[in-house]
């Protein structure tokens, strides 16, 4: 691989897994040191399909806990479950195979992400992404491209297996049910992000898979 290709792929990489990053940024409860996380996010290089949540300025904190809640949480009906399973499965029934399925990959990769939740909550998977995308560029930056061609096709099957699946749906109860611009810009971008990204890891592969030697 020439050095123009790899530093092609590795910035597309930056950007993709930066992207993943923010977005599981975005998904989590709104602690106190929620806005500096968002703003170190922005600060970062991200895919230009997030340009319009990046410029929305988030309102007070408190007002984003109350939408969080209602969304995410509850205290009654959750209008947004975030939980994968809840979309995959029959009668929408949580921790269910598609969970386990999640759970081993992760142990697959020696990951233990702990968020007090159940695996195919929205922020591990896309944190999971975020992992995966980070591997595939060290591998290519480390002249391994058949490392990093396996690595994105584990992204690829986790996509089209688990997150792909059930990310519309979610954002859809998103963008309907929420009160404050900035989540219903954060359902309306996180979908279209997610599935367009599928495409690009296709060509990846396809790019890579050209200039791995047999």
């Amino acid at each position: 691989m020439n050095q123009q290709s790899r530093d092609e792929l590795l910035a597309g990489a930056e950007r993709r897994g930066n992207s993943y990053k923010f977005l599981s940024a975005c998904y989590r409860l709104p602690d106190e040191e929620w806005r500096e996380t968002m703003n170190a996010a922005r600060d970062a290089a991200l895919h230009p399909s997030l340009e319009e949540l990046v410029g929305t300025t988030p309102p007070e904190r408190e007002d984003l806990r109350v939408d969080y809640a209602k969304l995410f949480v509850g205290p009654f009906e959750v209008l947004a479950p975030p939980y994968g399973s809840v979309y995959m499965e029959q009668h929408g029934r949580a921790m269910g195979d598609s969970t386990l399925d999640v759970e081993r990959r992760y142990r697959q990769e020696g990951l233990d992400i702990d968020l007090e939740e159940p695996a195919d909550h929205v922020v591990a998977e896309l944190e999971f992404m975020y992992y995966l995308v980070v591997s595939e560029a060290e591998a290519i930056g480390g002249d391994d491209p058949e490392t990093g061609l396996e690595y994105l096709e584990k992204q690829q099957s986790f996509l089209e297996t688990h997150l792909g699946n059930w990310i519309g749906a979610f954002a859809n109860n998103v963008v309907e049910n929420a009160d404050t611009e900035f989540y219903r810009t954060l359902g309306e971008e996180t979908a279209p992000f997610v599935e367009e990204d599928l495409s690009r890891i296709r060509d990846r592969i396809d790019r890579l898979d050209a200039e791995t030697p047999e």
